[in-house]
């Protein structure tokens, strides 16, 4: 076999769907991930440290304006793809190595129709076992990595048919997706009506129409908006977002960041989102502005 004379990196089929495709921010994202991950042990350098952290395979590191910056995107993308990546069970954090200047995270490969650690002498069964699933919607395995993450017999859920009543809801979420011009197809609201209640599905819905206008992927956004209940966090998001900017007033917090969903804290990089229960919220910020103002008061 000829070595080839040049470097490439292979992309995952479910990354070449219609969907990724049509989102050009997703797949930049997905670009700048795929040139950091390695199929075998390696060791990084830490900036700022003498220290190197092991990574172990399908693993890299993640910094949000980093990452922004060498996928060129902004940060608020980087995090959303990030995170819709994690809510369709692609990718997920490898907690006990994140600090809080960067966060690790792993290619979950069992989530893909491929078996990345297949040898050179199965590459004739792998071809086949490629034919044959390539008539499969993406959906289907999306479907399963959801069930699984909210212990759900998948196999039950697959199999089953929808009830009379069920079947009405599709069709009245189908005319309501269609009159709304909303991207949302038929394999993904019959699943989604097997795992969640149809205020549920309703409420997050009438939330993507009214940002429609910003969000590429109709369903990779509502994907996640239903497994986070965007909906719920509704009520949340503006009580969390009035109390930051009252404390950051109140308190002078110079290095507290406010934007339109979140506020994150500038020395550590860390984000609080607004949809928390504003209890833990609350709670949160105010441990971060004690935990940082005790440090400076102890360098001071």
């Amino acid at each position: 076999m000829h070595k080839i004379p040049y470097v490439f990196r292979a992309i995952p089929d479910e990354f070449l769907t219609e969907d990724f495709l049509s989102d050009p921010i997703m797949i930049r994202l997905i670009a700048w991930m795929m040139k950091r991950i390695y199929t075998y042990p390696h060791k990084i350098a830490l900036k700022r440290s003498a220290k190197h952290l092991l990574l172990e395979p399908f693993e890299f590191i993640y910094g949000r304006d980093k990452c922004a910056k060498d996928a060129n995107i902004s940060p608020n993308n980087a995090r959303t793809r990030l995170k819709q990546l994690m809510g369709l069970g692609y990718i997920e954090e490898v907690v006990a190595k994140s600090t809080s200047t960067f966060s690790v995270y792993r290619l979950v490969t069992t989530a893909f129709k491929q078996n990345f650690s297949q040898q050179p002498n199965q590459h004739s069964d792998q071809q086949e076992d490629q034919l044959v699933h390539h008539k499969r919607k993406t959906e289907i395995k999306k479907d399963k990595n959801i069930k699984e993450a909210l212990n759900v017999s998948s196999k039950h859920a697959d199999k089953s048919p929808l009830s009379d009543n069920q079947k009405e809801k599709l069709y009245a979420l189908l005319a309501y997706s269609e009159n709304k011009k909303l991207k949302i197809y038929e394999p993904s609201l019959t699943r989604w009506l097997k795992i969640y209640e149809i205020d549920r599905i309703t409420g997050n819905l009438h939330l993507l129409e009214e940002q429609m206008h910003k969000v590429i992927n109709h369903e990779a956004w509502l994907e996640t908006a239903l497994k986070e209940n965007y909906a719920s966090q509704k009520n949340n998001i503006q009580k969390n977002r009035e109390f930051a900017k009252q404390f950051k007033e109140k308190n002078q917090w110079v290095d507290l960041h406010l934007t339109e969903n979140y506020c994150t804290h500038l020395p550590s990089d860390k984000d609080y989102q607004y949809f928390l229960i504003p209890t833990s919220f609350q709670k949160m910020l105010k441990d971060c502005f004690d935990q940082y103002n005790e440090i400076d008061n102890l360098g001071g």
